[in-house]
């Protein structure tokens, strides 16, 4: 039988045009190399489950909404249904100026009615996010372009709690007032004021937003994005390298240099995005004792941890818990350096002075009642990660000066519970929890959300300077305090600075131009990455 090719060619053309038909009805995304669709590798997203004030605050990774404010790295804030702002002489009224050509993604004109709203809300709900408003008395709104929160204290870091970790996205009135039961409120449309609205989404498989052409701010070039739920991150490299995808965030190390020289594929590293530190835990034996814990502060080999845990993309930090890079002269430089050093014969000195000693010769140490020390590092999920390498590393480091490990891994659910039990545990946190005399409120003996702090440390001085902190609006007295409470953290050691680690993505550059010098909050393709970007 022979068949023109004309007709061959009408024939695939036929079934192409019914799989794909076949595809779309099903749900399944056929992605258009030549359109402006950017599809993006992620492994979960609130979209998918839930609603937004169930997922926690709005940074500048939701997409679809807005805070009023978002923290930017140098140090400032970036305005987002905020024009400008500003506070009276003790930061306890806070004025915030809204834009005026918000609309809701219904067409609802945003005003400052649904941000007293959702200041009111919160409260009135009991949600957790309302803890980050418990300092505000109440919201006055003169107009409805002007917002006043009216506090019950002074406190000039409250532009901090709105911004980020976790912030407040503000939810619109006419949508949420009829909603009696948020916790277990199921959202399907997601309406926000974003610079992208949200199209549909299937759990497990991929969530569709598209540009907002009414938005109220400079306009997303990027028509449409994807985000490709894949879960493992092997494959999210698969799907990059395949062309499936645009983008992949937090890479390793080793991918990355996998991935150089791929045609079409670059590799974009930002420095110092999320800080590390060795968590010590002060109620329990052996970490109870100050002096043992000052034995483990020599007892870090960073430049080890640097080279074999982040192949090279890390640094290592000596500085109490503020990072340099992003907190600048909020670091006290008085506090010596040396006190972090990596020494071990410092730290075998310091460990026999305190009583733990190998009485027996068996090559482990005991405390000072005679019993073998068992140390337990808990580490949240599988140990693959970062934290659990690092783990590792410092298990066996540590035999060196007799010191059993015990890695105890255990499932988010339970890690914060196990880590009370424990005796360490890494911390990694982004720069943005690094950069501001505040942050050392982390420290605090009920912490920031009135809970007991990761470390169960408790100093009644370090206390007092933290409230006086948040109560102070003259950046140099902060400055001052904020020195006095490293020199206080210095001397307890509850934690040990270990690295600032960079961020890598890998990404499709003859897909999307802008991925250069951008820096996100966290460390996820966010808005203001978006917003950058534009076809190739």
């Amino acid at each position: 039988m022979i068949i023109k090719r004309s007709s061959m060619v009408l024939a695939a053309g036929s079934i192409l045009l019914a799989l794909f038909m076949m595809l779309s009805s099903a749900g399944i995304v056929v992605a258009d190399d030549g359109g402006d669709s950017l599809v993006i590798a992620a492994s979960s997203s609130f979209f998918t489950q839930g609603n937004v004030l169930s997922k926690g605050g709005v940074p500048t990774g939701s997409f679809a909404y807005e805070g009023l404010i978002a923290r930017n790295r140098e140090g400032g804030y970036d305005g987002w249904l905020a024009d400008s702002w500003e506070a009276n002489g003790d930061a306890s009224v806070w004025t915030f100026h809204l834009v005026k050509n918000a609309k809701w993604h219904d067409g609802h004109p945003f005003s400052s009615a649904d941000v007293k709203f959702t200041h009111d809300y919160l409260k009135e709900k009991k949600l957790w996010l309302s803890s980050v408003l418990s300092k505000v008395d109440h919201v006055e709104c003169p107009d409805e372009n002007t917002a006043i929160f009216h506090l019950k204290t002074p406190f000039p870091a409250f532009l901090d709690s709105l911004s980020h970790c976790p912030g407040i996205g503000i939810i619109p009135k006419h949508i949420w007032e009829t909603i009696d039961d948020p916790d277990h409120y199921a959202d399907d449309k997601f309406i926000g004021t974003g610079p992208f609205k949200f199209e549909k989404a299937i759990s497990e498989q991929y969530v569709k937003l598209a540009a907002n052409e009414d938005y109220h701010g400079v306009k997303p070039q990027v028509k449409e994005v994807i985000f490709k739920i894949i879960t493992n991150k092997d494959s999210q490299i698969l799907s990059l390298r395949s062309g499936e995808v645009d983008v992949v965030s937090d890479v390793s190390p080793a991918v990355a240099r996998s991935l150089s020289g791929s045609d079409g594929i670059e590799v974009s590293v930002v420095s110092d995005t999320r800080g590390y530190e060795l968590g010590m835990q002060c109620n329990n034996s052996p970490t109870d004792n100050k002096d043992f814990r000052k034995a483990m502060a020599h007892a870090v080999n960073r430049e080890r941890i640097c080279e074999i845990v982040f192949d090279g993309y890390a640094h290592p930090t000596l500085t109490t818990f503020l990072m340099p890079v992003v907190a600048h002269d909020f670091v006290n430089e008085d506090v010596p350096r040396d006190d972090y050093e990596y020494d071990l014969d410092k730290a075998k000195d310091l460990l026999e002075s305190a009583g733990f000693v190998d009485s027996n010769g068996d090559g482990w140490r005991e405390g000072p009642d005679g019993k073998k020390l068992n140390l337990i590092f808990v580490i949240q999920g599988n140990g693959a990660d970062a934290s659990g390498r690092m783990a590792e590393v410092l298990k066996e480091e540590w035999k060196q000066i007799g010191l059993d490990t015990e890695i105890k891994l255990t499932e988010s659910e339970q890690y914060a519970e196990q880590r009370q039990h424990g005796n360490l545990f890494i911390s990694g946190m982004p720069y943005l929890m690094h950069d501001d005399a505040d942050d050392l409120s982390h420290f605090e003996s009920n912490s920031y959300f009135g809970q007991k702090n990761w470390y169960d440390f408790n100093n009644t001085r370090y206390n007092e300077l933290n409230e006086k902190l948040r109560s102070t609006a003259d950046r140099q007295e902060r400055k001052q305090t904020g020195y006095e409470m490293q020199e206080i953290l210095a001397e307890g050691i509850p934690s040990v600075p270990i690295c600032g680690a960079d961020l890598i993505f890998a990404y499709r550059s003859n897909r999307f131009t802008g991925w250069e010098n951008l820096t996100p909050l966290y460390w996820d393709v966010d808005t203001k990455m978006l917003l950058n970007l534009k076809r190739a």
